[in-house]
């Protein structure tokens, strides 16, 4: 039990960290007088690092070297925290490099651990690593920009030393005490090989590609409500305290659902439950449309954060619960989250820009998750299909 929680102590903490690079070179670049392209710059180069690592990761990373990989990132992050600690304005660009590669050779290696410990390869295993990665990922995130709020400078790049610290500690301490374990590989249980056909084989990498696109999707209305809800809020003339705790109430309600969802046995792959995860993401988006009360706007906050543990677990556990190839497929999540957390907000300034409100953002969002929701009907009503036909 107790390597468990320390397990996911470490996404905790590496997204505090990941929140606090972005907090601090932002702030800096800003404190500097730099352009709006300069200030972004720092967290494209760390994305598009990201994004390439993660697919080179898809290649090597398996359960059997799972902790040295992530070990490696620890200490490639704890070297990018003192890098920014000493290093002049534009050499935060060199830093944030090495921080993505940091960060992905974290995500992936992390996640297929993660599975090998909360169950073998079965789908109980699959559930629970979906459910608490979420979870602490999700307070990490809306924790750390909390924390680095009240510091700066030096200080900030410490405290992130601290954590990337942390980090290497807890995947040393966890390697020491399963030294004489063997976590589950990558093949299928003892038992399985015959239940696992072709067609079989063919179901979970149809519902992982299901979740590249409808991970893609979500993330695309998560950045318009993360990245216009403050110019909403502007227009709407609430307090900055009052737009803060929104987005605060998102990650928080993400992370409680993700952890509510430990049990989750077939809902996964199931027609109604989709239908009701999508009601409630386009719901909030409805309630930023045409909202004009503050209590709306946390409703809001709720909904969405709900909607965003669903997809989100979905996204994990489409890939973890595939027998074999789990590791192409997490990193493939991992690419997807990437590239879209990139280009998205991009997308909905020019839309904003085009109607002259930031309203035009959250209407584009519930296109999108209609879209997404259409698809994730199709796929799960063919499956089903399928399933009938071999029944039968």
């Amino acid at each position: 039990m107790l390597i468990r929680i320390l397990t996911y102590f470490v996404p905790f903490a590496v997204n505090i960290l990941t929140g606090g690079f972005f907090f601090i070179t932002a702030l800096r670049f800003a404190q500097a007088g730099a352009s709006g392209v300069m200030v972004g710059g720092n967290i494209a180069f760390w994305g598009i690092t990201y994004c390439v690592c993660s697919i080179i990761i898809s290649r090597i990373a398996r359960v059997s070297n799972a902790l040295p990989l992530i070990l490696a990132g620890g200490c490639l992050l704890s070297v990018a925290s003192l890098g920014l600690a000493f290093c002049g304005l534009y050499m935060q660009y060199c830093w944030m490099v090495v921080a993505g590669i940091g960060t992905a050779l974290f995500c992936a290696p992390f996640q297929l651990f993660a599975k090998a410990i909360s169950g073998s390869a079965k789908s109980s295993g699959a559930v629970e690593a979906a459910a608490f990665y979420t979870m602490t990922w999700s307070f990490g995130f809306a924790t750390g920009p909390l924390i680095f709020a009240r510091l700066s400078g030096r200080a900030g790049c410490f405290v992130c030393f601290a954590f990337a610290l942390a980090v290497v500690i807890g995947v040393l301490f966890i390697a020491f005490s399963l030294r004489k374990k063997k976590p589950a590989g990558d093949a299928p249980p003892p038992g399985e090989e015959n239940v696992l056909t072709e067609k079989g084989y063919d179901k979970f990498a149809r519902l992982a590609r299901m979740g590249w696109f409808i991970g893609g999707c979500g993330t695309i209305a998560v950045c318009q409500f993360r990245s216009m809800w403050p110019k909403l809020g502007e227009e709407l003339t609430l307090s900055q305290s009052h737009i803060a705790c929104v987005l605060a109430v998102i990650s928080y309600t993400q992370g409680l659902t993700g952890l509510a969802l430990c049990r989750s046995k077939t809902w996964m792959f199931r027609r109604m439950p989709a239908i009701g995860m999508y009601s409630l993401g386009i719901a909030a988006l409805t309630l930023l449309v045409f909202g004009r009360e503050l209590w709306g706007f946390y409703a809001a906050g709720v909904c969405f954060g709900i909607y965003c543990g669903c997809m989100y677990f979905s996204l994990v556990y489409y890939s973890l619960a595939h027998p074999v190839r789990s590791n192409f497929f997490i990193a493939g999540n991992e690419t997807v989250v990437g590239i879209t957390n990139m280009s998205a907000p991009l997308i909905g300034g020019a839309v904003v820009d085009y109607f002259c409100t930031a309203k035009a953002a959250f209407v584009f969002a519930a296109l999108i998750l209609l879209i997404a929701l259409s698809v994730q009907l199709w796929v799960l009503t063919s499956l089903k299909a399928r399933a009938s036909e071999s029944l039968s």
